[in-house]
């Protein structure tokens, strides 16, 4: 989307971020394109390219959400609860704490904003899949280091061009894990309050309560689960289900859940043909999204390459 007129581009601007913006022009800005804008949309994230042409503050009410900003040419600041960042070429800051309004500011600035729902971000870090979006606040806007950056940059990098980029490989499942992946490496980079130790109820656990989480995870391998989608269905915290599979499976829920799902894999290899099945789309179908790293499992766990049991199957 490009759009010349100012008036236009908050108008566009605030239906697309669902805020009013109270946006404000530096000089005058009429003179051809003052907005471009696409939008990747995954539902429980979002990956913007914007570009801006001129100068521009705002004071947008609440978003509702997480906001990281990447940028590429120019500068862009933002100040939050007390809370200050900004980021030139090649730089990351976070922008928004969740309901809380703010302040932004830039010029003549190119950038990629990864929007992500509170829901998603408390639920990684807490391992709830309903935390509550309230909890969430970060105490710095920029990240803790350069190498918390280039992880959070490569990993936008790999969702945007390869993920999102390929609707074969962006199945609801690969999604969801993408969403995880987004909203662990934001809360890796940025320090926030959602930091918390397991309690000595945590350990109370039983084998019931394992076989129950086993059967929910095998009934549910289509699904796009995590480990507090576990942990809700038997009523225990994140960290109990964690410390179960420990003890007695000597493996982590997602470990699990991994490997059963690869096993699902390779029985599709298995039915399937070259002429009907590809490795790529059977991998998305059970949530891998990165064939290179699905072969090297697969080639790890049944001693051949993906792509030579799909060959055999057809002979």
């Amino acid at each position: 989307m490009e759009i010349q007129d100012p008036d236009k581009a908050e108008a566009f601007l605030e239906e697309a971020y669902g805020a009013r913006l109270r946006l404000s022009w530096l000089g005058d800005p009429a003179h051809g394109t003052v907005l471009t804008h696409t939008r990747q949309d995954a539902g429980a994230f979002a990956i913007d390219e914007v570009e801006v042409v001129g100068g521009f503050t705002a004071s947008p009410d609440p978003l509702h959400k997480v906001a990281v900003v990447w940028t590429h040419r120019g500068r862009i600041a933002g100040r939050c609860a007390g809370v200050e960042g900004q980021a030139r070429a090649g730089e990351v800051t976070l922008l928004v704490q969740p309901d809380l309004p703010h302040d932004v500011e830039g010029e003549d600035v190119a950038f990629t904003t990864v929007l992500l729902a509170p829901s998603l971000v408390a639920g990684v870090a807490g391992g709830a899949p309903h935390a509550p979006a309230a909890q969430i606040r970060f105490a710095m806007f920029e990240p803790v280091d350069e190498t918390a950056q280039r992880l959070w940059q490569q990993t936008v990098r790999y969702v945007r061009d390869s993920v999102l980029a390929d609707d074969a490989l962006a199945t609801p499942l690969v999604l969801g894990q993408a969403g995880r992946l987004l909203a662990a490496v934001t809360l890796s980079a940025f320090p926030n309050t959602l930091d918390a130790e397991p309690t000595d109820c945590d350990r109370d656990t039983k084998p019931v309560l394992l076989r129950r989480a086993v059967e929910f995870i095998e009934s549910h391998l289509a699904t796009d689960i995590g480990l507090g989608d576990i942990a809700a269905a038997i009523h225990v915290s994140p960290r109990a289900v964690q410390y179960m599979f420990r003890r007695h499976l000597e493996t982590t829920p997602v470990q699990y859940l991994r490997r059963l799902r690869l096993h699902h894999a390779h029985q599709d290899l298995i039915a399937g043909g070259p002429g009907h099945d590809t490795v790529t789309a059977i991998a998305a179908r059970w949530g891998f999204a990165h064939t290179g790293r699905f072969s090297v499992l697969y080639r790890q766990t049944y001693g051949r390459s993906p792509h030579a049991t799909l060959r055999g199957a057809s002979l």
